[in-house]
């Protein structure tokens, strides 16, 4: 039986996408495509199109889980330096020296790294000693994808809120009221500049293998073209189900030559009771979804994962549950019609303009054009 170690996607188009006509059941969830930060770089990185998730592990979780996820052949661990209160990193960083220590795998080289620049480390200096942190946690010497989380600022603290002075009342609503000091509203885009000038230095002096961004709109990603030494990102990481497609962000990114990673690609954990009857259900309930399954002999997760694969988004799901763990890899062996692919997508229909958004829930800035 072929492992799923070292297998490499034939079914990469020149810019890195999926060729989805050329999937075989041979692809495994160590299939890859390339990401890159220069065009004409011909030491190209290869990223799993499937990852294994840790958002909202716990401290236990991330050690067991992250374990099982590498037992049962993921590749590619995306972490980062907030995960579980800053406890995560340092899990995963034990499970990779239990995996070596297990021979589940052979070396660091088998795994990809993914770990996340945190808001609060916005800055060149600060940005670098993020990068130290999350290495010295993690274990390792180097990343392979070094993301920048947030393109926000962070806020102060509970108590410093309760500081604001009463002239300042009728100003609650504004959310860059607690922004901390120098990263407000006309602050933030040079900021969000030194912090790539911090990721280009780390990945010439090899500390990240790739650099990469999270939750970055078009503005975003133009505002920094201009100034970037290094473009494209390598990858963009962002929320998108048939809820919240992001249609013309993918479209941009895809031309730019970044390629998009989809969190919460089932829909994610955020999402009140109330939010989901609000879109019209839970997606694994929906009509065309379950359709799918029951054409395809696949399960309502498998169906959508499947539908992001083919809009040529990579994918990071999470779970503790090993069976699920096979399930959520399990998408290279069917194809979903292109009815199929459009029944799900019309799920976005009379969803209003970021209505299906479903992460960061308690965020003040959640809705990314509010921040320049």
């Amino acid at each position: 039986k072929m492992g799923f170690q070292g297998v490499v996607s034939r079914a990469i188009d020149a810019r890195g996408l999926l060729d989805c006509a050329a999937l075989t059941p041979l692809h495994h969830p160590s299939s890859e495509l390339i990401v890159n930060n220069n065009a004409n770089d011909d030491n190209c990185v290869l990223m799993p199109w499937v990852g294994f998730g840790t958002y909202r592990l716990g401290k236990r979780q991330s050690r067991t889980a992250t374990l099982e996820a590498l037992k049962s052949g993921y590749r590619q661990i995306d972490t980062a330096f907030i995960y579980g209160g800053q406890t995560t990193e340092l899990e995963v960083g034990k499970t990779l020296q239990d995996a070596l220590q297990m021979g589940v795998i052979q070396s660091r080289e088998d795994v990809f790294i993914t770990t996340k620049q945190w808001r609060e480390y916005h800055g060149y200096d600060a940005s670098m000693k993020c990068l130290e942190l999350s290495l010295e946690r993690l274990g390792v010497d180097y990343v392979d994808m070094w993301m920048m989380h947030w393109p926000g600022p962070c806020f102060e603290s509970r108590d410093k809120r309760q500081t604001v002075s009463s002239e300042n009342a009728a100003a609650e609503d504004d959310p860059w009221l607690h922004a901390k000091e120098g990263m407000g509203v006309n602050e933030i885009a040079p900021l969000r500049a030194d912090t790539w000038r911090a990721m280009e230095d780390a990945y010439r002096r090899g500390k990240t293998r790739s650099i990469a961004v999270s939750n970055f709109t078009i503005k975003h990603l133009e505002t920094l073209k201009e100034t970037a030494t290094l473009w494209p990102p390598a990858v963009n990481q962002i929320e998108s189900h048939p809820y919240y497609p992001q249609n013309d962000l993918i479209n941009y990114c895809q031309k730019e030559g970044i390629v998009v990673q989809a969190y919460a690609a089932l829909g994610g954990q955020d999402g009140t009771k109330a939010k989901w009857k609000a879109l019209g259900g839970k997606l694994f309930e929906s009509a065309p979804v379950l359709e799918a399954s029951e054409r395809l002999h696949k399960t309502p997760a498998q169906i959508l994962l499947r539908w992001s694969l083919q809009r040529n988004c990579a994918i990071v799901p999470k779970t503790c549950d090993p069976d699920r763990m096979k399930e959520n890899s399990d998408i290279f062996d069917f194809e979903l019609s292109e009815e199929e692919m459009k029944a799900i997508a019309n799920l976005s229909e009379g969803v209003g303009d970021g209505e299906g958004r479903l992460c960061w829930r308690t965020e003040k800035l959640r809705m990314l054009d509010r921040i320049p």
